[in-house]
């Protein structure tokens, strides 16, 4: 960004204007087409992210990519691990979007690119999607929107 924040302005204030790039826009596309939650009031949603203790590698990768955007860091519950981003408007919009009647199918026909597919598969259990495993340059396309 250009702009810098005022002097003595939150970094909550300043990390709430941040635009996703385009992998952590389909991270947060494919998850919220799998079951990740949109919570809280308007100005305030947020997105929290859940999954089986057994994926806890899988919540790590997704954590790591959405770091400027997460709260606090992955934690275990009883059985699941999840962490939740900060409040942000990206979630005010997605958030009538995925009520609207047809928006998930939107969502898919408009905006999912490979990888927000990839995270949707994988969320869905029918695959695994492990970027180490691929060769430097299909993991640079596999990260890219």
């Amino acid at each position: 960004m250009a702009a810098h924040p005022a002097v003595g302005e939150h970094p909550a204030r300043v990390r709430r204007r941040l635009v996703p790039d385009d992998a952590q826009t389909q991270i947060i596309l494919g998850s919220l087409l799998a079951g990740a939650l949109i919570e809280g009031a308007p100005r305030e949603r947020r997105m929290r992210i859940a999954h089986d203790r057994a994926r806890e590698r899988y919540v790590w990768w997704k954590y790591e990519r959405l770091v400027p955007l997460s709260e606090d860091a992955p934690r275990a519950t009883t059985g699941r691990i999840e962490f939740a981003t900060i409040p942000h408007p990206l979630f005010d919009d997605l958030a009538s979007l995925v009520a609207a009647p047809r928006g998930r199918a939107r969502l898919m026909r408009e905006f999912l690119a490979p990888l927000g597919l990839a995270v949707w598969m994988s969320d869905a259990g029918r695959f695994e999607l492990r970027a180490d495993l691929f060769l430097p340059r299909k993991r640079e396309l596999a990260l890219s929107a």
